[in-house]
């Protein structure tokens, strides 16, 4: 834990610095470009479709000792059961038929981001007072992202097979490395082409460190050497579970992400940056918040498919509990001095309004939680993600709809909180039957008092206004 805390404080510290020197050295179009980068490669990655996830609990199954024809039968086990050694020739197809997946998933990306910079990116890169260096960066970004979307499935591998510290405390190494040649880049000269293309070497960096570790502890393993063919039942077996993720993948960064580029199309450049500030703001503390659930999926789904359910809810109480209050704790560092350090800074952009940080901080911790109830469902390898995806989807759309002219630029979180409420009654109950209980009884002590925290925080926040 220690390991993924430190990766995430530089990456959150990397971000505090460059996005003040972002605000106050680049124009407000360039700030807008810049911003809009980062929501089309986010929202890109839905292209993994699932198969990271899959994958990474495939892997974890195997190393666990679990065999491949047992993959469909964990959600029944309720007794733990007796550990196994690995199966080298088993766990060697897993591996390669995950690389010969992320081969075609990184050819898929690419045309993706080339489909995406023709019809989103035009207006707001012609905006540009040098519009070559918002193409140029956008090259550094489409081959960068590329490589490393590719190279991710020594991440996943590392990940499987319980290496989580090791994969974070490399990753912390190399971004805190990166973060003083950054800073020489964001004072020195910060332009849009330079902030991109230092931070896509660090990324990068990161991805071939990984690529080096994962073939050190695969060696290790002594698993079968030869090369291995393109096994059609066990993508099979795969694919089953990966489409539901993929599909619940796709809709979610699509509906998390399409906002910035509607918002960059519909309205003036300053509103739309506002708007993507505060979402890349958001953004940094969901991800922050995250860091210690998403270390802990790799023995979440060892201990759900040995049945060990003692020690599955102690792991499952203490890493949501830690990612409730971090998510608490960062948003009402956000509201009490957030506008007071852009004031300092004389920043070009300003945060959203009272009510856009309101909602956004509803939508996003019904995200969060969301996220970690269906990640946790996933683990019995009872994926219902994509029934979820279709209902939110509906109620997203159909709320910005009928919402928009209403509401305006703050419909999107609304349209996020509706859909996720909305979906809820239904996709609730599945998800907790994966582990023997319900809503009341496993969120009483998670997720209820720290939503209720929030509601309380909100109230104090605007009659403190």
């Amino acid at each position: 834990m220690a390991n993924t805390w430190f990766s995430n404080v530089v990456v959150l510290i990397s971000s505090t610095i460059a996005i003040p020197i972002v605000i106050t050295r680049l124009n407000v179009e360039e700030i807008n470009v810049w911003f809009l980068f980062s929501s089309i490669v986010a929202m890109s990655q839905g292209v993994l479709f699932g198969f990271n996830g899959t994958f990474t609990r495939f892997i974890a199954y195997s190393f666990s000792g679990i065999r491949i024809n047992e993959f469909n039968n964990i959600i029944q086990k309720k007794m733990a059961c007796e550990v196994v050694d690995i199966d080298p020739d088993e766990f060697s197809k897993i591996f390669s038929l995950m690389k010969m997946v992320y081969m075609a998933l990184s050819a898929v990306y690419l045309l993706i981001l080339m489909i995406i910079a023709f019809f989103a990116l035009e207006k707001p890169i012609l905006e540009l007072d040098n519009v070559s260096d918002g193409w140029i960066s956008w090259s550094i970004i489409v081959v960068s992202t590329t490589s490393v979307l590719f190279f991710g499935y020594y991440r996943v591998f590392l990940e499987g097979i319980n290496k989580v510290a090791l994969v974070q405390r490399s990753l912390g190494i190399v971004n805190l490395v990166g973060l003083g040649l950054t800073i020489l880049v964001l004072i020195l000269y910060p332009t849009l082409i330079s902030i991109v293309l230092i931070y896509q070497i660090v990324t990068l960096s990161g991805a071939l460190v990984l690529v080096f570790l994962g073939k050190k502890e695969y060696n290790k393993l002594k698993t079968t050497s030869r090369v291995q063919r393109f096994d059609k039942h066990l993508f099979k077996l795969v694919w089953d579970s990966a489409w539901k993720s993929g599909i619940t993948t796709v809709i979610a960064n699509v509906l998390k992400h399409i906002s910035a580029v509607l918002v960059a199309q519909l309205f003036t450049t300053s509103q739309s940056a506002s708007f993507l500030f505060t979402k890349k703001i958001f953004d940094i503390l969901e991800r922050f918040t995250m860091a210690t659930f998403q270390s802990k999926i790799p023995v979440i789904a060892k201990y759900r498919a040995l049945a060990d359910f003692k020690l599955l809810m102690l792991i499952l109480f203490k890493s949501q509990i830690i990612s409730y209050l971090v998510y608490l704790v960062g948003y009402i560092g956000l509201i009490t001095i957030g506008q007071d350090v852009l004031s300092l800074l004389n920043s070009n952009v300003e945060l959203g309004d009272m009510k856009m940080i309101m909602l956004f901080s509803f939508s996003s911790f019904l995200m969060r939680w969301s996220g970690m109830s269906l990640a946790i469902s996933n683990q019995s390898n009872n994926v219902i993600e994509h029934l979820n995806a279709g209902m939110v989807a509906v109620f997203f759309f159909a709320s910005l709809y009928l919402l928009y002219d209403i509401l305006g630029i703050l419909v999107f979180p609304m349209s996020h909180i509706i859909s996720l409420i909305g979906s809820m009654p239904i996709i609730a109950p599945m998800v907790y039957k994966s582990l023997h209980t319900n809503f009341l009884s496993y969120e009483r002590n998670k997720m209820i008092p720290a939503f209720i925290a929030l509601i309380v925080i909100n109230i104090i926040y605007y009659l403190s206004l």
